[in-house]
């Protein structure tokens, strides 16, 4: 007999369990690869806890003391690392826990560990039926195949460069890229260095919205404006009418936010936007 207007079946809950290292490393790479500079961004944790998780785990490491280095000195050097897991610790939903760095190859102690033990934990107690892991070391795939034949539904969300093996011993896989993943990313700031912010398109005309800096670029007609705070970009394509994307921006110049826009949406207007765009007026 079939109920009609019935409950539906209960979300399954979902915990997201993240090896910090692995993310910091993943964020330095594509900083380098896109934007030619490891240093120009760092994980922004708000973006990542967002979504369907119930529950985040975040582990890394502090940096061990060093030989000869007198305490005072240590605690000066590792302060800034203490404020950063701080401030991972105080959002919602998120639980920190951390290692220490060890070792001429700086290698995390504790942290993998830990990280195996919780997920198990968690898996066996029957607090979850799905589970998401940021990692790429080929020493999580024990874990992942013996939660995957417990009947835990493992997500692995990784870097370009994880391990083959570790892919395959997961349910189901989500590769971590500035284009499906930029709001991950901060400028050293308490928010995402690019976030949507509008688009739209049909009968309309940049003229209308101040844009006078209208330019033929290998036969797109492109304008644009940046005030520091958010790029708009409208393009025109042969008979087709206008559309425009909007990306509110934080903490970075004109030539960055050029080359996030295309390697989110790819329109090609990083290597000429800067000539035609049009500033605010101060």
């Amino acid at each position: 007999m079939a109920i009609i207007g019935g409950a539906g079946a209960p979300r399954e809950r979902e915990y997201l369990f993240i090896d910090g290292g692995c993310l910091r490393s993943a964020v330095k790479k594509i900083s380098r690869d896109v934007f030619h500079d490891e240093a120009a961004f760092e994980p922004y944790l708000p973006a990542l806890a967002e979504g369907r998780f119930d529950k985040v785990f975040y582990y890394d490491a502090v940096s061990g003391k060093q030989h000869g280095e007198a305490q005072a000195a240590y605690e000066a050097r590792v302060q800034p690392e203490h404020d950063r897991f701080a401030n991972i610790q105080a959002l919602d939903r998120v639980h920190v826990a951390l290692g220490q760095i060890v070792g001429a190859d700086r290698r995390q102690k504790g942290v993998d560990v830990r990280l195996a033990v919780d997920m198990m934990t968690h898996a066996f107690r029957g607090n979850i039926a799905r589970a998401t892991l940021f990692a790429g070391d080929a020493d999580f795939t024990p874990l992942l195949k013996a939660l995957v034949g417990e009947g835990l539904h493992v997500t692995l969300w990784h870097p370009a460069q994880a391990n083959t093996e570790l892919k395959g011993a997961a349910d189901s896989v989500r590769s971590f890229t500035f284009k499906a993943d930029y709001q991950c990313f901060s400028a050293g700031a308490q928010r995402s260095a690019f976030a949507p912010s509008g688009s739209g398109g049909g009968a309309m005309d940049p003229h209308r919205n101040g844009l006078t800096n209208v330019v033929l670029v290998k036969g797109t007609k492109f304008a644009g404006s940046w005030n520091e705070e958010s790029l708009s970009v409208w393009r025109h394509h042969g008979q087709q009418q206008w559309e425009y994307i909007t990306l509110r921006i934080h903490g970075i110049d004109l030539q960055r936010a050029l080359t996030g826009f295309d390697e989110i949406h790819g329109w090609g207007i990083s290597e000429t936007g800067a000539r035609w765009i049009q500033r605010a007026k101060v």
